[in-house]
C-alpha cells in the first residue's frame, strides 16, 4: 500500500495540532497506515528542514524483549519554507540531471564511466 504524497505533511500538522510526543502506533492508527510506514514517516520528519522536531521520553512496552517505543512531538512547522517547495517543485525532478544515454559509448568508455561513478565501501 503505498502512501498518498504529502502524508507527512499532514502528519506533521496534526502532530503539532495534538501538542504531545506521538508514537508510529498512533500515527498508524489515526492515518490507515501500517507501522513500518508511521516509522518512516517519523524519520522523514525529522530529518526535514522546515519541520522542528524534538524526540519524546522512549516508552517500554510490555512484551518481553524489553523494546521501547520512539516519540516524536512537533514543535514548530515553518510554512514559509514549505510554500517555497510547492511554487518550485525543481527539487523533485531530473531537469538538472538528465538521464544520459550510454549506447554511443565505447566498451572502455562505459568502464570507465563505472569506475568514476563507484563509490568505495567502508569497511
Amino acid at each position: 500500500m503505498k502512501a498518498p504524497p504529502g502524508l507527512h505533511l499532514k502528519i506533521a500538522e496534526w502532530m503539532f495540532e495534538n501538542g504531545e510526543a506521538v508514537s508510529a502506533y498512533d500515527i498508524s492508527e489515526n492515518f490507515g497506515i501500517t507501522i513500518k510506514q508511521s516509522r518512516a514517516f517519523m524519520t522523514v520528519l525529522e530529518k526535514d528542514g522546515a519541520i522542528k522536531t524534538q524526540r519524546g521520553a522512549n516508552v517500554p512496552t510490555s512484551t518481553a524483549y524489553g523494546y521501547e517505543i520512539r516519540t516524536l512531538k512537533v514543535t514548530a512547522i515553518d510554512r514559509e519554507k514549505l510554500a517555497s517547495r510547492k511554487k518550485n517543485p525543481s527539487y523533485t525532478n531530473y531537469k538538472h540531471h538528465p538521464v544520459e544515454s550510454i549506447s554511443d559509448l565505447s566498451h572502455a568508455e562505459k568502464w570507465e564511466l563505472i569506475i568514476r561513478n563507484a563509490r568505495r565501501r567502508k569497511r
